[in-house]
């Protein structure tokens, strides 16, 4: 029999909750009143000049890149299932997002355990503290529309932060941006509580707090983990924005990326499409009454599908690589980019060989195998919540379950390693751009020459002495009585737009030309080695280099 009122199951979660245990908290029910917008200086226009030679755009070299990565459709699929009956899960929804796509999908078990009802690709969990990610989006937009900075004191926004106590005299103003990276000094919870199951969280609760409230650290010193700080940029949005929370992220984000089962408010869900909330206790699994976030929503109060989140992984994801392409998303390029980068170099628990921080809005890693990782987790009264992205690699995985405790983290990297088990999960490649590889053409072009003095034209002025010039082009004619005439081979690593080590096929053997271009409207050479290549060992030794220091 259903037991929505398991007095066991809510001390349970709410002692979790407190005490840290949970890496979520705060944030849904009915909406506040609509808050006063706040006037913002109009921004001034800004200029920008684009290059005449656009930036290659960073490419997938494997043709047949998607249809590998779906090789591991079913090994993925059983990982999920076993998952969902080793942790005892009412109801688990996996997806994997190619690109843009929702490409893989494990859907398993039942709504209620004591109710019953099967769950789709379109029944509502709850996604907790993943709910961040679209409150900072909303700021980010909002800054991006001029409506506010935010490097500005949040207190501009928000006067009740006024009120807070500074740990020292030479402490500086929180700024919105210090709320964004959980680096504002406030604590992970105020003195409300968002744990009632009766009713919701106030916006008078909430602000009450900061009257005297003492920060744990100087704004922008310390990373520390704040529901209370997403809780109180929900209230700027709406301040900021001129209508309520809710309505902003639903006009502005959720509506454009075609997230047409999110929610706020559970009981507004149909009952067939709502998965219910469930604790693990003594051996049983309980469902309990969910949590009224109310005006605390913004740090983890959204109902989202897979479906929805299928969409909005491939919003993130559809942002990388940087391009010409116009702009169609809900949010710019540059800004979703922009809050997938590391914004402070700090955790309580850094990566083995790597670095992690917060981003805006999300948790960034630098792996020693996967790259660039973005991620965000969700717990909270009864359910789970995990994201992992790979931007460079065009791949996102996402999990979510209606029992709180849930590990899928762990269940999202064995997703991950099946994926790159493929040998199709990696990077995009940059292309050499026409100006690097010209430079490199024109160096080929005089090796095993007389006039290596015709390269000349095409290095920078200043950047190579008189001395440094009469060296270059004896060692270029030197190194082309040994190996002839020699051309470009079609191989080259790129380093970044302005410079790349390409291969060169010769008459008596291989070389390797490294060259850096400026980026004036005539780019020119400014810096150039060349080096003989035996097999593979330039490119092996180049490839090794490449890497950080920390995972070579």
């Amino acid at each position: 029999m259903r037991t929505p009122d398991n007095k066991l199951a809510v001390l349970l979660a709410t002692a979790a909750f407190f005490s840290g245990a949970l890496p979520i908290v705060s944030g849904c029910a009915s909406a506040p009143p609509a808050p006063r917008a706040v006037k913002a200086a109009a921004p001034a226009p800004l200029l920008q000049r684009f290059a005449s030679e656009p930036a290659p755009t960073p490419r997938f070299l494997d043709p047949e890149r998607g249809r590998r990565l779906r090789s591991v459709t079913a090994e993925v699929q059983g990982l999920a299932q076993r998952a969902a009956e080793r942790e005892r899960l009412p109801a688990l929804a996996l997806g994997v997002v190619i690109d843009e796509e929702l490409a893989i999908q494990k859907v398993t078990g039942v709504r209620d355990v004591a109710l019953g009802g099967a769950v789709d690709e379109h029944t509502r969990f709850r996604i907790g503290s993943i709910t961040k990610a679209l409150t900072a989006a909303a700021i980010l937009r909002l800054r991006d529309e001029g409506r506010l900075s935010i490097d500005a004191p949040a207190a501009r926004y928000l006067p009740a932060l006024a009120g807070v106590v500074y740990p020292t005299r030479d402490s500086r103003p929180m700024t919105v941006r210090d709320l964004l990276t959980h680096s504002s000094g406030l604590p992970r919870l105020g003195v409300f509580s968002p744990a009632s199951t009766a009713r919701d969280v106030t916006e008078r609760e909430i602000l009450a707090t900061l009257d005297g409230f003492g920060l744990e650290s100087a704004p922008g010193t310390e990373t520390s983990y704040s529901n209370l700080g997403y809780s109180l940029l929900g209230l700027l949005v709406g301040r900021a924005a001129g209508v309520p929370y809710r309505r902003y992220v639903h006009d502005a984000l959720l509506a454009p990326l075609g997230m047409r089962d999110a929610a706020w408010d559970g009981a507004e869900v149909p009952s067939a499409s709502l998965a219910s909330p469930h604790v693990r206790a003594g051996g049983a699994v309980t469902p309990i009454r969910p949590w009224r976030l109310g005006a605390s929503e913004s740090t983890a109060g959204l109902y989202a599908s897979l479906s929805d989140m299928g969409r909005f992984i491939g919003f993130q994801l559809a942002a990388w690589p940087a391009r010409d392409a116009p702009e169609t998303g809900a949010l710019r390029r540059s800004t979703v980019r922009e809050s997938h980068m590391m914004a402070r170099n700090g955790s309580a628990f850094p990566a083995a060989g790597g670095a992690d921080g917060p981003g805006l809005g999300w948790h960034v890693r630098e792996d020693c195998d996967l790259g660039h990782v973005v991620f965000h987790n969700g717990l909270i009264d009864g359910f789970s919540a995990s994201v992992i992205l790979l931007p460079e690699r065009g791949v996102g995985v996402v999990s979510l379950a209606n029992v709180a405790g849930a590990d899928l983290e762990s269940l999202n990297e064995k997703v991950l390693g099946k994926l790159q088990g493929t040998g199709a999960m990696v990077a995009r490649v940059v292309p050499p751009s026409p100006s690097v590889r010209r430079a490199a053409q024109a160096v080929a072009s005089v090796i095993g020459r007389a006039r290596t003095d015709l390269l000349d034209r095409r290095l920078r002025p200043g950047w190579f002495p008189e001395d440094h010039l009469t060296t270059l082009r004896q060692e270029l004619r030197d190194v082309g009585s040994r190996m002839g005439a020699c051309a470009l081979d079609g191989s080259a690593m790129v380093e970044s737009a302005t410079s790349a080590r390409f291969g060169l096929r010769c008459e008596h053997g291989a070389l390797s030309v490294a060259v850096r271009v400026d980026t004036s409207p005539d780019p020119l050479i400014t810096s150039l080695s060349v080096e003989e290549q035996t097999g593979a060992t330039a490119w092996e030794g180049a490839r090794r280099n490449a890497r950080p220091a920390r995972c070579r």
